[in-house]
């Protein structure tokens, strides 16, 4: 009808309420050191004996090879309760472990039992002798990824939500210090934290502090 304006088709974007108490689909994200010089198509080899000797947990059962794409997954341990991944999302190489099963616990216990399963695996590359050349991880930076739009939307409210367990996460890692965190900025994306400790860490540091059971104060 003429002088009428047309009506939208586009509903509004309604904020979501995050839930992250039942959040299980996470994924965390190790990077590659600098100097470390690490060819994808070396770990398929790995990932495959790894699956034959059963060196990290989960029933392993493939690996997938990426390595020819630019950014994203480059090779993928598949497996029944996660995958393992040599990634490059956003430019950077790292191991990222994703949780595909629900875990028992907090929300703070299942960030633990993930950093301990991708630290692990970390730890095993760095001391894997058939890699051209050593690999460093830093111990410092971690990231943390929401699989579950709907429990955990990319919205401020599920950072302050999240941040508890977070930081109790963190705390194991380098108790008695604070992290940065860096939200992931993107509303598209899904929701993810990055966070920098005070200062350069190894992994065979972080890895010690994840196994060594709580002090006295900490209990």
């Amino acid at each position: 009808m003429s002088g009428t304006s047309p009506v939208s088709s586009e509903m509004p974007v309604v904020p979501m309420t995050p839930d992250v108490t039942n959040l299980q689909r996470i994924a965390l994200k190790i990077f590659l050191a600098e100097g470390s010089v690490l060819d994808p198509r070396d770990v398929i080899p790995v990932f495959h004996r790894w699956i034959q000797t059963q060196a990290v947990d989960g029933l392993l059962i493939d690996v997938a090879d990426y390595s020819h794409m630019a950014t994203g997954p480059c090779v993928l341990l598949v497996a029944h309760e996660g995958h393992y991944i040599l990634d490059r999302t956003g430019g950077r190489l790292g191991l990222r472990y994703t949780r595909r099963q629900p875990l028992d616990g907090t929300l703070p216990d299942r960030l633990a039992a993930l950093g301990r399963t991708l630290v692990r695996a970390g730890r095993l590359l760095e001391t894997e002798p058939s890699l051209a050349s050593p690999v460093r991880f830093h111990g410092h930076e971690i990231e943390c990824i929401a699989n579950d739009r709907l429990l955990a939307p990319n919205q401020a409210d599920t950072l302050t939500a999240f941040r508890p367990a977070l930081d109790a996460f963190l705390s194991t890692l380098w108790p008695g210090s604070d992290w940065t965190l860096t939200p992931e900025p993107d509303p598209r994306a899904l929701f993810g934290v990055t966070a920098h400790g005070p200062e350069a860490a190894s992994l065979e540091t972080i890895a010690a502090r994840l196994t060594a059971p709580p002090s006295t104060a900490d209990r």
